[in-house]
């Protein structure tokens, strides 16, 4: 017959064993629960990645996009039914779609209120912080800012 010593004993083992039973379990919940949250950042990770993985080239693009500008608004009056210039034009509409398919769209600025996370002020004639001109164009990426609007505010 097991002596009430030994069975006090063996309880007081039985209970350390469950204890460390329990830290083992509790560690491998923690492990797991990391884990899957890693794995649910690697996922997300992925989608930016495929989400910009055009964003180098894109503003490589942007510099050629705004001499388009420039250029089509500096067009002579005289010129507007120019075949060479109706050409150009569309190949600006042709950069420009390329740019939707890309989730690429123009920050807008002329008549809106200045906000720091879209427009750079370039120089404040007055105190309103209405944009009142545009000077470089900025664009969003999939609603991220990938390169501010250059304004004039009043």
């Amino acid at each position: 017959m097991i002596k009430i010593k030994e069975a006090e004993e063996l309880k007081k083992q039985l209970k350390e064993q469950e204890k460390q039973a329990q830290e083992y379990l509790s560690g491998w919940q923690r492990a797991k629960a990391d884990y899957l949250n890693r794995e649910k950042e690697i996922e997300r990770e992925k989608v930016d990645w495929v989400k910009f993985t055009n964003l180098d080239l894109i503003l490589k693009l942007l510099p050629t996009l705004d001499a388009f500008d420039y250029s089509l608004k500096h067009i002579p009056k005289e010129l507007k039914n120019n075949q060479w210039v109706k050409g150009t034009e569309q190949i600006k509409k042709q950069l420009d779609s390329f740019l939707k398919t890309q989730n690429i769209e123009k920050i807008k600025t002329n008549g809106q209120k200045f906000n720091p996370d879209l427009h750079e002020a370039v120089e404040k004639q007055g105190e309103k912080n209405q944009i009142i001109k545009e000077i470089q164009a900025g664009y969003l990426m999939n609603d991220k800012v990938i390169r501010t609007a250059k304004v004039v505010i009043k």
